[in-house]
């Protein structure tokens, strides 16, 4: 069987327009390495092979047939069960839900369907996409976490299962699964991917992002995934980001050093080793501090986001609440407890942090940081801690993980960088320079 499936997204997207690839070709080739993985990885809920071969021959006879394709015609992909895919399950990792399939495309899958995407799949997601475990591993210790919430996107995508995949973040449930995974996430701006046909935790901090095995290609989707879109109040109304930048390398970083007493010595150990290589390129990093403290910001969040979650799901809570894993019983419980006057403090206090980080953001190409604050725990403990991704979650500020390598235990580290609100085509740009002058790269595990 060839390995087709170690193309990247845009690598298999330029094979098949020289016509050294179909799209038959690619999803069997993916289909076989998710027959060699999933035993033991369990990424996915659903794999749709019937489904992605059957579109996959359309996009192969219209490619023959020289009709006019859309620029993801051919490309297979994942989405997180939280997110609707036409006929196929939405279950949201509870047995709640079980049984349950979605009618209609959430926007973004249908704007990828449009572009000639191909979904392989529902990926696995911790229940209600909060934080409790779920059943996936990670692809380089399956003794551990993937993290989450995004647990089989990172999972699918890191193993090589799929070159690509749609996640969530609430706190930091895109970019430490992808680090975790050894593989570039990016969680964009608030609002930049509309919700719609999304399962909700919280609609003031859920961000929906992007899990791929490079920048190029997280790029490429999130061009046809982002705009405006008058089902969910709170999309961006600027047009898309463009996916044809070229790298570019960034002059002046701001280093949250300050952050670094969080995390554990090998976390450490490898931020300070990737901002001295930074150094090296004659880029300027300055050390800087946040303009609110991380328990400022922790206790903000974490109060705005367990009302949010239980305003959401109310009749939910009503009528299952002895059935809801400990995690999601917890914060929904929270949140109704919660008096209202301390919700609205709860996000005037967000308010002005973003206000803050967008002044400082304007002195700065980036802001660098540890992608989490220790490494994966065992999977059936923790999904893993918050630390590293809650401030940019919480100023709804983009922000990417690229890998720097691995460590204890063959797991992954990681780097992040954030960008000013909607500065996604700077920070992907950027990142792509240190992708490629770096050596930043997602590898594959051995199975």
């Amino acid at each position: 069987m060839s390995e087709h499936w170690r193309l990247s997204l845009s690598e298999g997207l330029s094979k098949m327009e020289e016509g050294a690839l179909t799209a038959t070709e690619w999803v069997r080739s993916l289909i076989s390495r998710i027959d060699a993985c999933e035993e033991q990885v369990k990424a996915w809920v659903q794999v749709d092979a019937q489904g992605a071969l059957e579109a996959a021959k359309a996009i192969d006879d219209a490619r023959s047939a020289g009709e006019a394709l859309g620029p993801l015609a051919g490309a297979p992909y994942a989405a997180k069960d939280i997110f609707g895919i036409r006929g196929l399950k939405l279950e949201a990792g509870t047995g709640i839900f079980e049984g349950q399939t979605a009618a209609e495309d959430a926007t973004c899958v249908a704007r990828l369907r449009n572009a000639g995407a191909i979904a392989l799949g529902k990926a696995v997601t911790t229940p209600f996409a909060q934080g409790d475990p779920s059943i996936a591993r990670n692809p380089w210790n399956i003794e551990r976490s993937p993290g989450g919430s995004s647990s089989g996107s990172a999972a699918a995508v890191g193993a090589g299962m799929v070159p690509a995949a749609f996640g969530s973040q609430t706190t930091g449930s895109t970019l430490r699964p992808a680090a975790y995974c050894g593989v570039p996430g990016l969680k964009p701006t608030y609002g930049r991917i509309p919700r719609t046909g999304v399962i909700e935790v919280s609609w003031n901090f859920d961000h929906l992002g992007v899990i791929a095995r490079t920048v190029e290609d997280i790029a490429k989707i999130l061009e046809v995934a982002a705009g405006p879109d008058g089902a969910d109040h709170s999309a961006v109304d600027d047009p898309p980001p463009a996916a044809n930048q070229m790298p570019r390398k960034p002059v002046k970083i701001a280093y949250l050093k300050h952050l670094l007493p969080l995390a554990s010595e090998e976390v450490v150990e490898w931020t300070e080793r990737a901002v001295s290589q930074v150094k090296s390129k004659g880029i300027d990093v300055h050390e800087v501090e946040l303009p609110l403290s991380m328990d400022e910001i922790n206790a903000a969040h974490f109060i705005a986001r367990c009302v949010d979650s239980a305003a959401c799901h109310e009749d939910l809570y009503a009528a299952h609440k002895d059935e809801l894993p400990p995690y999601v019983r917890r914060s929904m419980t929270i949140g109704y407890m919660a008096p209202a006057v301390h919700y609205v403090k709860a996000l005037r206090v967000r308010a002005n942090f973003t206000r803050k980080m967008d002044d400082l953001m304007e002195r700065y190409d980036l802001f660098a940081l540890p992608s989490f604050d220790a490494g994966p725990p065992p999977w059936a403990e923790s999904t893993g801690g918050p630390a590293m991704l809650q401030p940019l979650t919480f100023s709804g500020q983009p922000a990417i993980t690229l890998p720097l390598g691995r460590g204890d235990m063959n797991l992954p580290l990681g780097i992040q960088f954030g960008a000013m609100r909607c500065g996604e085509e700077k920070l992907l740009a950027t990142a792509k320079w240190f992708e490629d002058e770096m050596g930043w790269r997602a590898e594959f595990p051995e199975f």
